[in-house]
């Protein structure tokens, strides 16, 4: 088999809008309950996986992002200004963790789509919306994420490089992260302290955003995020 840096990317499937009711994640035993339903949880440290749904979700809490590594430091801490904490500062973790689920959840489609684009990560296949998100039994409010496609069933490629996540218009996270971590050659990993975000996006960022925030027309919010998927010739 010829492995390439990137792959052609086809013609764009058909998009999802999940909005669901309650999700129980059990960072202990790797699941989640999702009204009423059992799933397998991947755990990340701002977002996790269910193949089941197809759905990566983040870690939220009250609304804005939130993170479960051991290394997150507490709000009093965060939201001083100019402490060094190790590849950081406490101004870049306090960005991080107040930057809210919505505004997050516009950047990384439009990361995804990018990527998609350029033969380098999974098609975005559509949104999830939780009312409440629950982990490891404490309530922390909404949730949400994007949808994806699974990289283990799409055809293996060559690892990419740097240079090519910047030429797709995204800008790498700050300890590239994105490019060590890639799976079968795809970029899945965009979550970080400070984290993937498209260049010169922030007009298409807010406004996906506020339509995220306001649309109550599945088909309308499906019919934006489908011409961020739309390839040239």
């Amino acid at each position: 088999m010829h492995f390439k840096r990137t792959v052609t990317p086809g013609l764009a499937k058909a998009l999802r809008i999940y909005r669901l009711r309650r999700l129980a994640l059990d960072t202990r035993n790797g699941s989640a309950v999702v009204d009423d339903k059992v799933y397998d949880a991947s755990l990340g440290c701002w977002m996790f996986y269910l193949p089941g749904l197809t759905a990566k979700l983040f870690h939220a809490r009250n609304g804005s992002i939130d993170c479960i590594h051991p290394s997150r430091p507490s709000d009093k801490i965060h939201t001083q200004s100019g402490i060094a904490l190790g590849r950081y500062v406490s101004d870049e973790w306090n960005r991080a963790l107040t930057t809210t689920i919505t505004r997050r959840l516009a950047e990384l489609w439009i990361v995804n789509a990018r990527l998609w684009q350029a033969g380098l990560g999974p098609q975005p296949l559509g949104l999830c919306f939780i009312e409440a998100f629950q982990r490891d039994d404490e309530d922390l409010g909404p949730t949400c994420g994007f949808l994806t496609e699974n990289v283990f069933k799409l055809r293996p490629k060559l690892r990419c490089r740097l240079e090519h996540v910047q030429a797709s218009g995204v800008r790498p996270d700050k300890i590239l992260s994105c490019i060590r971590q890639q799976v079968r050659g795809y970029i899945i990993d965009h979550c970080s302290v400070v984290g993937c975000v498209p260049e010169d996006a922030e007009a298409e960022t807010a406004q996906l955003e506020a339509l995220i925030c306001t649309c109550r027309s599945d088909d309308a919010l499906k019919q934006q995020l489908a011409l961020s998927l739309t390839t040239d010739g």
